[in-house]
Parts: C-alpha cells; sequence; structure tokens
C-alpha cells in the first residue's frame, strides 16, 4: 500500500503528462538518491541535483528527519502539482517529485491559494497580477478569476526549495511520526504550517548561500 500526497492546492495552468518511475527499492537505507528526468519541451527544471544536495545541508536536523527519504526525484511537469510525495509502507520508504516548470516561468494561481501564500509571493518578490475574465456561453455570468504570477529563475528556485520542497519534506516528517497508521496524522495542513515554520527558521541560512532572490532579478 501506498500514501501520496499531491499539491492539488496548486491549480497551475500547463499542460503535460508526468513521468513516474516505479523501481522503489529500499534504498534509503544506503542514503537518499538525487535523480532528475528529462522533461517535455517547453518546460525547464528550475532546480538542479547540486540544489538538492545543497539545500538538505542546510537543514540543521536533516541527518534525522531524512531517515527513510529513498529518494527526490526532479520530475516531468504535472499540470495539477507543483510537486508530491509517496509513501510506500511495505519498504518504509519515502519518495519526493519535484515538478518541471513551463519555460516563461509564470503561474496562474486560484485566488485562494494565491491569498494563502501572499506573504511568500511578496517575501521572494514576484510580480504577480489579478485577472478577472467573463466566462463566455451559457455560464456567461460566472467570474473565472485567478492570479498570475510572474517568477524570475532564481524567485522559481526560492519557491520550490523554501516552500514546495518543505512542504513535501513535511508530509515525510508526518508519516514518519505516524508508523503505525496508513494515513498521514496532519495531512495537509500540518506539511503547510511545517514548511511555513522551517522558511522562518532558515530564510536567512538561505540568502546567505543563495543569495537574495529579489536582488537577483
Amino acid at each position: 500500500m501506498r500514501t501520496t500526497y499531491n499539491r492539488k492546492t496548486s491549480p497551475k495552468v500547463i499542460g503535460g503528462h508526468v513521468q513516474r518511475k516505479n523501481n522503489h527499492q529500499k534504498t534509503a537505507q544506503q542514503g537518499y538518491v538525487v535523480d532528475r528526468v528529462k522533461p517535455s519541451r517547453g518546460f525547464i527544471h528550475v532546480l538542479s541535483k547540486r540544489d538538492i544536495h545543497d539545500f538538505v545541508e542546510m537543514l540543521p536536523d536533516w541527518i534525522d528527519i531524512s531517515v527513510g527519504i529513498e529518494a527526490i526525484f526532479l520530475a516531468s511537469e504535472n499540470e495539477y502539482s507543483d510537486a508530491y510525495y509517496k509513501h510506500y509502507s511495505k519498504e518504509g520508504t519515502g519518495v519526493i517529485w519535484l515538478c518541471a516548470w513551463q519555460k516563461g516561468l509564470w503561474i496562474e494561481y486560484s485566488d485562494h491559494y494565491f491569498q494563502e501564500h501572499r506573504w511568500l509571493f511578496d517575501t521572494l518578490g514576484v510580480i504577480c497580477q489579478w485577472d478577472d475574465k467573463q466566462s463566455i456561453g451559457a455560464d456567461s455570468e460566472q467570474q473565472d478569476s485567478y492570479w498570475t504570477c510572474y517568477f524570475t529563475l532564481a524567485q522559481a528556485k526560492a519557491f520550490m526549495l523554501m516552500h514546495v520542497f518543505l512542504h513535501e519534506l513535511g508530509h515525510h516528517v508526518d508519516k514518519q511520526r505516524s508508523r503505525k497508521s496508513d494515513r498521514m496524522v496532519g495531512g495537509e495542513r500540518f506539511a503547510e504550517e511545517y514548511a511555513n515554520r522551517r522558511f522562518k527558521e532558515i530564510w536567512p541560512r538561505y540568502i546567505a548561500f543563495f543569495g537574495n532572490p529579489i536582488q537577483s532579478n
């Protein structure tokens, strides 16, 4: 049995299909693996494998919280998610997938998602624009409203490492503290609160190592 958490709260407007690997042998005891899947045409990885290794070294408790992590994949694009976490109960391991972006580095978010993460976009200096379009047809009175956020490469990297990756890591921590259950105890709320808390803890370290994404514009 496996437990999977997708970032369904981040409805990005992109196309393509996820290329999933299924080679989840129990390798976590020998250490985690960072691997890369080539994205489709029109999409890029905003992270490198080196970025992943450098970032986790910034986490003071990485040795403890990474127990059971088998792999971190730079995955192909996913029209529904920034990333997702899978736990394989039989092997007792977890895998984190971080998805590719479209080359333009702009993403459309629902108003609900944007408002919950507005503080994050402001901190990273991301330019976001409110779009309120009138639908055409029988339901013409229905509004299709969303925010379009325009990232630089430095901002996209910071967003993926300092929020998306930490969110998926939160799912792993949640699972590790609830080993006797097939379900995470805290779920999305725990993962989101975990990511927000860790952001505040290590943001100065991130700037010192990777630079301030605002100044990198």
